[in-house]
């Protein structure tokens, strides 16, 4: 490899380095003008100029910073009272289900009392029929259920037991379950109809005050429901808290960077004749030092920049005359090919004079 592209490439990554020292340095002078000019907003002395124009973009990316946290506060606040309020529904929810589970048992009691006394007073109720068909069927299967559990045999036996055991079980369980309904619609129509007091005035009245209880927990849960969906809505539909404040601290985060470009800008410009003009109440001593040493870095990066351009300028007048030299070769080559060409051309010549003198002799011949 040539030696002198090397000697390039170690230019440029020097003159790289120095470019980004020198980047470094405006950098941290436009973060510290922006310090300086702090919270106060000197639009009127920097008017319409590009000082002004960097910093209202300066301006614009704190505001994206600042709303971007409250936004993230805000979601915090939203979460941990979500956080708060899950446990009261699920409290409340309990509460409904136990008052549910009581009502029920009382409705089953009424249904109870009220087909015994439909039974009594020969009362034709639809419901009275599906009842003795129930309690026939649960008393046929616990029956069977007592056999079974007496029978004896062997392995075969064993196994034919168990499996009709299991099956009578089965049965059974949906007959009792299919009853408790039953009795359990039995007391809702009791109370509709307004037996329930004529049956048992004190699980009536227990009934009544359940069916109220039950309302205000309702209530209180459609309170609380709903101040939890606003709360999910708030968080969007397919997202979690986390998801969107993540989402927001990657937005701060790009924003936080964009910082850099701005600092960068303002450097740069303060290192200008007219910027510098502009930002002169803004300028201090120290900043001197920092344009020297930008200054000097810039001729650094130009040195280096020309000594490329001498080594490219070198390297391609080589290359050049390395082509003259091809080209040099080429005609010789083509030259050398021409001396060939003629000594063969002369040759044929000679043949054809030679052919020539001899059609002569022969014409002569023919004439005498």
């Amino acid at each position: 490899m040539d030696e002198r592209k090397t000697t390039i490439k170690e230019l440029e990554e020097k003159k790289q380095a120095d470019i980004e020292a020198r980047k470094r340095l405006f950098e941290g002078l436009g973060e510290a003008l922006l310090q300086r000019i702090g919270d106060t907003e000197p639009f009127a002395e920097l008017g319409e100029s590009k000082s002004g124009g960097i910093l209202a973009d300066y301006r614009k990316l704190q505001k994206e910073i600042a709303d971007s946290l409250i936004s993230i506060k805000s979601l915090e606040d939203d979460f941990a009272a979500l956080k708060e309020l899950e446990p009261k529904i699920s409290a409340k929810e309990a509460e409904e289900a136990g008052v549910n589970k009581e009502l029920e048992e009382v409705h089953v009691r009424l249904g109870r009392a009220y087909l015994e006394a439909q039974s009594s007073q020969e009362i034709n109720d639809p419901l009275k029929p599906q009842e003795d068909r129930l309690l026939s069927k649960i008393e046929e299967q616990e029956k069977k259920l007592d056999e079974l559990e007496d029978k004896e045999g062997g392995l075969i036996t064993w196994l034919g037991k168990n499996a009709q055991m299991a099956v009578s079980k089965t049965i059974l369980s949906r007959s009792l379950a299919a009853l408790h309904k039953l009795y359990r619609g039995a007391g809702e129509k009791a109370i509709t109809a307004g037996r329930g007091e004529e049956l048992d005035g004190e699980i009536a009245a227990r009934a009544v005050e359940l069916n109220g209880l039950l309302a205000s927990i309702g209530t209180e849960l459609s309170l609380l429901r709903a101040e939890r969906k606003k709360f999910f809505d708030s968080f969007g539909s397919e997202s979690t808290p986390a998801k969107r404040i993540q989402g927001i601290e990657k937005q701060i985060a790009r924003v936080k960077g964009e910082f850099a470009e701005v600092y960068l800008r303002l450097g740069y410009l303060a290192a200008e004749g007219g910027g510098r003009e502009e930002l002169s109440s803004f300028m201090r001593e120290e900043d001197n030092s920092i344009l020297e040493k930008a200054e000097l870095l810039a001729g650094h990066i130009a040195e280096k920049d020309l000594g490329i351009k001498k080594i490219r300028t070198a390297m391609t007048i080589d290359d050049e005359q390395a082509e003259i030299e091809k080209m040099k070769k080429a005609i010789l080559h083509q030259r050398q090919k021409i001396a060939a060409a003629e000594i063969v051309i002369s040759g044929y010549e000679n043949q054809i004079a030679e052919s020539e003198r001899h059609i002569e002799e022969l014409r002569t011949f023919i004439q005498e």
